[in-house]
């Protein structure tokens, strides 16, 4: 038996109906972490189960399963991570990114962050020295101020015992340079890369009529949340320069305290140019409004929001990724072209977006042998049937 334990997440409705196409629904049991409700991105009508969060509760399940049962991770954190670290069983986790490059969080914050935003969130986050009327307080602060970095590096060495731990590490098949990543990261992870993603919208954005600007300015997309990984502040500092364009900004989740510096900083450099998306859309309605864009201006230093990349690539969008974000080797690996980000005001963006349109014919081709939902069931399929036994 399969059991999955998953964060609630918006994608992971579209696994669950996956394992249940390729005819596996007897044999794999989901657990969602929390409670029923707690947001609104699970919506699946199958049979799933809520674990809660009573590490107590969970580890007793968990004490349940047979030697030969499997356990699939979708979001391997460090909590997670240590409640099936002395389990006996096969252990696959499904590759999301944060799980690895942002825990431990401080570990991997400077090279995740650029430098502007890396101020903001030390400013806001990072344990601070207390002054008290009580002496002995501010001592027992000052104590634990100075010992941090000591508990950051503690922390990485347990993570590293936790990547150390993963039997199987499942994303792109040809994502080769997110495994060298991982383990440039993690030294002594031995996992096994297996081929294989979510839903990344390939099936449903490959249904949509192609929209053709009309608007006079270019709209471009920046980022896929409030994150702040995603470098918002140098990200415009990079885009000011451009001209006739307008800025459509996801910021639907997320710090508050962080969105309110990118929506000030936005509408200081493109005035009512910039526009905040605040609302959560769901997915039909969200691969629509991708419809609408005409470049995907991505400024992370890690990868993330590859299914908001693989949905403008379909859509025949130009896409700008930094040079040592994975996802961009990854899209070369496919055969496709991304755009250097730093060099964005070096282009023509009209001879870009031209471009892409012209080449949209042949990148669906490539997409449809890596990410199609055929290829994502046959993928799913071999995992559950040669790996998971």
């Amino acid at each position: 038996m399969n059991y999955h334990i998953m964060a609630q997440d918006k994608f992971l409705d579209s696994f669950i109906a996956d394992v249940h196409a390729i005819g596996e629904e007897k044999n794999n049991i989901f657990w969602f972490r929390g409670d029923k409700g707690e947001n609104n991105y699970v919506k699946t009508d199958k049979a799933v189960e809520y674990i809660g969060y009573n590490e107590i509760t969970i580890k007793d399940k968990l004490q349940l399963l047979r030697p030969t049962d499997n356990i699939f991770i979708h979001w391997y954190d460090m909590w997670i991570a240590n409640l099936v670290f002395d389990l006996p069983n096969k252990l696959f986790v499904i590759f999301w990114g944060g799980e690895l490059y942002g825990d431990p969080f401080w570990y991997h914050a400077k090279w995740i962050h650029d430098k502007e935003t890396y101020k903001i969130v030390k400013k806001q986050s990072y344990p601070k020295i207390v002054w008290h009327l009580n002496i002995l307080k501010t001592i027992r602060t000052i104590k634990r101020v100075l010992q941090y970095p000591t508990a950051i590096k503690r922390q990485y060495e347990c993570k590293k015992k936790h990547v150390e731990r993963i039997d199987y590490i499942i994303c792109g098949e040809l994502n080769t340079g997110e495994i060298e990543k991982v383990k440039e990261l993690y030294p002594t992870m031995k996992a096994k890369h297996l081929g294989g993603h979510y839903d990344l919208n390939f099936d449903l954005a490959n249904e949509l009529d192609i929209k053709i600007a009309t608007s006079t300015r270019i709209k471009i997309l920046l980022g896929n949340s409030a994150a702040e990984s995603n470098n918002h502040l140098e990200a415009l500092k990079k885009l000011k320069h451009l001209k006739n364009v307008e800025i459509h900004c996801p910021l639907s989740y997320g710090s508050e305290y962080y969105k309110g510096i990118v929506i000030k900083a936005g509408e200081r450099f493109f005035g009512e140019n910039f526009h905040p998306i605040m609302g959560f859309m769901q997915r039909k309605e969200y691969v629509e409004f991708l419809n609408e864009m005409d470049i995907l201006f991505m400024y992370h230093n890690r990868s993330q929001a590859w299914g908001n990349i693989a949905t403008g690539l379909t859509l025949g969008k130009a896409v700008f990724l930094k040079e040592k974000n994975p996802l961009k080797s990854y899209i070369s690996a496919i055969g496709i072209k991304a755009y250097e980000a730093d060099l964005i005001n070096q282009f023509n963006l009209e001879s870009v977006i031209l471009e892409e349109r012209q080449n949209l014919k042949s990148n669906i081709e490539k997409l449809k042998v890596n990410i199609s939902r055929e290829v994502r069931l046959n993928n799913l399929k071999k995992i559950m049937t040669e790996y998971a036994i």
